[in-house]
């Protein structure tokens, strides 16, 4: 029961980005403005002035900034502001999915990565139509596999059989989430030379 546990963790840790870095950033922008804030306070309370500014009349002077300013500076500021904001936000919330998949297995957590999916469906999709080893090249996305065959030209090609194979190639590797085939047979074919 705590292998199950331990390999969801692993296997999701393994398949979603990392947000530590958009983390590190806001934290150190909150803590510069925090310090500044603090300084600021500090100065106040002790009655000093910062290089010859009292940070009361630079508080009174942003406060009355926007109203001397022309709008489109303001609503400039404020744009760029919320669309920081905005991916903050988006980073925060929306998954970060890395570029893999996970394969079910009773003994192990297992993740492979798109690109060696990808290659073991152009694999198949090549085996059904016994074209050489540059005639078929695949791509995985989160739920689909796309497999696009290039045959010499006035090779016939048989697309149904190469969906057939990559369809079967992936219920027998059993990934996670389930993806599904299609194959694309270019209309025009390769010259080999």
């Amino acid at each position: 029961m705590t292998h199950d546990r331990t390999y969801r963790r692993i296997l999701r840790r393994e398949s979603t980005a990392s947000r530590s870095g958009t983390v590190v950033i806001a934290v150190l922008v909150v803590l510069v403005i925090a310090a500044a804030a603090v300084f600021a306070a500090a100065l106040v309370f002790l009655g000093q002035r910062a290089l010859g500014i009292d940070p009361r009349d630079l508080v009174d002077a942003a406060a009355r900034a926007p109203r001397g300013l022309d709008t489109t500076i303001v609503v400039g500021v404020a744009a760029i502001v919320a669309v920081v904001g905005l991916v903050f936000l988006a980073q925060g919330l929306l998954p970060q999915r890395r570029p893999r998949h996970t394969m079910s297995s009773d003994r192990l957590a297992v993740v492979v990565d798109d690109e060696v999916l990808a290659s073991a469906a152009a694999r198949a999709a090549r085996s059904a139509t016994r074209l050489g080893p540059d005639a078929a090249v695949g791509t995985v996305g989160r739920r689909t596999v796309d497999v696009v065959l290039r045959p010499a030209a006035g090779v016939d090609v048989p697309a149904v059989a190469a969906t057939d194979a990559v369809t079967e190639e992936f219920r027998a590797i059993d990934v996670v989430p389930s993806v599904t085939a299609r194959v694309r047979v270019q209309p025009t074919g390769r010259v080999d030379g």
